[in-house]
């Protein structure tokens, strides 16, 4: 219980009988406690509230009672079982239409140890720095050679020199193989070509022109002898350019 004395020591004043209220409650568990309000005045409404922090553990039943000489405001603290273990806050009073408020501590649950004053000692051994054992000369010697042989298994497998030897012989072994397959036939294949081109600059010259005077019958078959003298005269040459 919580004794507040209203217009005692002049219009609005307020006291109270304790700066601080203790309700050691456990999570899940919910009691009732009241706030006797005195007024040595005039009638006078007067609003109770709380803290941000006891919105959901304080809960007012009367939260502005009209109080002419004494009145019991009863009020509802609890803990969530999922709730804080301790919880600290504040119960206003208001009198004069907002015009004056005050308030005391409200502390509910089991506190626990004191932050400020809460220490613990720790070994000095714990904030040390570790320092790492020399190695002995037997495993630093067998490191190195180890090291040693990877590294030049390594170069060997992989360094710029291998590379360098393997990389540019399989081009120039891949162009001499195709060059000599190719070697024996180059005269009657270069041959060909140039007879290729010859007659498609022949078929180009001759599609340009106005061809209708120059087919005439005995024409037809004059340009069909020579052209089958030029055939059998090419069949004859080609063995002769592959021996």
């Amino acid at each position: 219980m919580q004794q507040v004395h209203i217009n005692r020591l002049g219009v609005n004043s307020i006291e109270f009988d304790t700066d601080t209220v203790e309700l050691p409650l456990s999570p899940g568990e919910e009691r009732s406690f009241e706030v006797v309000l005195i007024n040595y005045g005039a009638p006078t409404h007067v609003n109770l509230s709380v803290s941000d922090t006891l919105r959901e553990n304080i809960t007012v039943l009367e939260d502005n009672p009209y109080v002419k000489h004494e009145e019991y405001i009863p009020l509802i603290a609890r803990i969530p079982y999922d709730g804080r273990l301790y919880t600290k806050g504040q119960v206003y009073i208001t009198v004069g239409y907002g015009s004056k408020r005050q308030g005391f501590n409200l502390n509910l649950g089991h506190p626990g140890p004191n932050e400020a004053s809460f220490s613990v000692d720790v070994d000095e051994s714990l904030y040390k720095p570790a320092t790492s054992s020399p190695k002995p000369k037997s495993a630093s010697k067998s490191s190195k050679s180890s090291k040693s042989s990877s590294k030049s298994l390594s170069s060997s497998m992989f360094g710029e020199d291998h590379w360098n030897f393997q990389l540019p012989s399989i081009p120039s072994e891949m162009f001499n193989s195709a060059f000599k397959a190719i070697s024996p036939y180059s005269g009657g294949i270069l041959k060909v070509l140039i007879l290729l081109l010859i007659a498609a600059l022949l078929v180009s010259f001759i599609l340009s022109l106005d061809l209708e005077q120059f087919f005439s019958f005995y024409n037809s078959v004059f340009y069909s002898i020579m052209l089958t003298f030029l055939m059998a005269y090419l069949l004859m040459r080609l063995p002769k350019s592959k021996r």
